[in-house]
């Protein structure tokens, strides 16, 4: 790691994925977590507002990058092509140049760990790296791998699937994140007291992970808290470590998005195929129509839902584009049509496209996206842009319409999606972007002809909200710091406040 010349100014930038301002608040109170409690006192603790969908493969790109997604080319962690297929996703340096990048070229040496959505390692000779969520941990450089051994760094545990069948409970569950967060944060103490660095960047995915199967919980602080205290501490570490060696220095704190407990889930493809935007294909409805449960279904629906799992997606997306259409129509001919009972788990290969005019993918969150099948995809059903706009204007009047089981109602905003994606030629982007009510989420996957509404899953005890955190602690000389406006702060607005402290 080379040292920088000039004025050395200090940035620390940590990262909560998951977190809201609301926990944070009530941690401070409850539990009086003192990290997050001096920037309450001595600094700014606000929110700010995140991408559409807030989520992390799209909020992350516009912290590192300043870009929205149009601009960025990061929709979610998966896009969808022409063919009705989501591909893999995950922030590319070499077309957008992330901050740390950026600075290294300006002589800014620095330290990022496990930012979420890269998978490549810096280019950068002056950056120390060690890359994140959603696959495991590269290395810049072999002492940088010895030292993460050393202090047992593995990267974020894989231990959903586990979560899931209830192998391992949540009390367990957090153990295992509080470790990952602890070795991580070890290690990152150890960096910066041994190096030079003038930003360093600490990022944690673990509480996102553990607040998707907790916070509908009566005692979901059990579980969740213990890694936010792990986290306070090692701010509170950070900040005291500064100040005792007298730093110029500012302290950043900031999450992707936000997270509420879910109650309930509004089935979107449900909606949109009862009222008739949408088609299954024959073998689904007779699957679905049969009363009797048909073993070769219920193998074929465990067989494609872990074909689907975050492994056989890597291999998949390893493959040659001609190859992945092969093995994607393979899938869709051989394993469509499968059902569970009462709620029937559709993918994307499950629509009849050529009597499909509108459907839902990708986007499994409170804020969710449709696509119109127009002639940016194989088989459209929608030919000119007059009957797009027909169509795109009716469903957003009868999605306005909708109320829950107790009258209140239940789609809150509604965006156009040429607008937000400002026609971008990155992806083919969503048409309609629609934001649930509060402790409601959005499902793209399961269908019912009865019923638009189902409880949540396991991991769906906790979603995503659209504003974030934000945190200041300025120990600065730096004027520029003070020039934030923090009423207005999106995450889009990262990238210059840490580019123009070094300026």
């Amino acid at each position: 790691m080379e040292k920088t010349s000039g004025k050395n100014k200090k940035l620390y930038l940590i990262g909560i994925d998951a977190a809201p301002l609301w926990m944070i608040q009530h941690f401070i109170k409850k539990f009086r977590m003192k990290g997050f409690e001096i920037f309450k006192n001595n600094g700014v603790l606000t929110k700010f507002l995140s991408t559409l969908p807030p989520m992390t493969g799209t909020a992350c790109p516009s912290i590192y990058t300043g870009l929205e997604p149009g601009e960025h080319g990061s929709l979610d962690f998966f896009y969808m092509d022409k063919d009705y297929t989501k591909q893999l996703i995950y922030f590319d340096a070499e077309k957008t140049v992330p901050f740390w990048d950026f600075l290294a070229k300006k002589g800014i040496a620095s330290l990022v760990i496990t930012p979420a959505m890269v998978i490549k390692l810096s280019n950068q000779k002056n950056v120390d790296m060690i890359t994140g969520f959603p696959l495991p941990p590269k290395f810049s450089s072999p002492k940088i791998q010895n030292l993460a051994k050393k202090f047992h760094f593995t990267g974020e545990p894989d231990i959903e699937k586990e979560i899931k069948t209830g192998a391992m409970t949540l009390k367990q569950a957090s153990q295992e994140y509080v470790k990952s967060i602890s070795a991580r944060a070890e290690l990152s103490k150890y960096l910066i007291k041994n190096n030079n660095y003038q930003l360093s960047f600490i990022y944690f995915a673990e509480t996102d992970r553990m607040q998707h199967f907790a916070l509908n919980k009566t005692k979901w602080e059990e579980s969740v808290a213990p890694l936010y205290k792990e986290i306070s501490d090692f701010i509170e570490w950070l900040i005291d470590f500064s100040k005792n060696n007298n730093e110029d220095a500012v302290i950043m704190l900031i999450s992707d998005h936000g997270a509420q407990p879910i109650y309930n889930k509004f089935l979107l493809n449900s909606w949109l195929i009862n009222n008739h935007y949408a088609a299954l294909k024959t073998g689904v409805i007779k699957n679905i129509e049969s009363d009797k449960e048909n073993k070769l279904e219920t193998a074929k629906y465990k067989l494609r839902e872990q074909l689907l799992k975050s492994g056989a997606r890597r291999l998949y997306d390893k493959m040659p584009k001609n190859t992945k259409k092969i093995i994607s129509n393979l899938i869709g001919k051989i394993l469509s049509g499968s059902t569970t009972g009462e709620f029937t788990r559709i993918h994307d290969f499950d629509f009849d496209m050529k009597n499909t005019r509108a459907f839902a993918s990708v986007s499994n969150f409170p804020v969710s996206v449709i696509w119109i099948n127009d002639k940016r995809f194989r088989t459209p059903t929608i030919k000119t842009e007059s009957e797009k706009q027909k169509i795109k204007k009716e469903i957003i009047n009868n999605l306005s319409k909708l109320r829950t089981n107790n009258g209140k109602k239940l789609i809150t905003d509604i965006v156009d999606g040429d607008k937000y994606y400002k026609k971008t030629n990155l992806f083919i982007s969503p048409d309609i972007i629609i934001s649930a009510l509060d402790n409601y989420t959005i499902d793209i996957f399961n269908f019912s002809k009865n019923n638009i509404f189902m409880k949540p899953e396991a991991a769906k005890s906790g979603d995503h909200t659209l504003y974030g955190i934000f945190g200041l602690i300025n120990n600065s000389s730096a004027g520029n710091i003070k020039k934030i406006n923090i009423k207005k702060i999106s995450v889009c607005d990262i990238f210059d406040i840490v580019v123009n402290y070094f300026r």
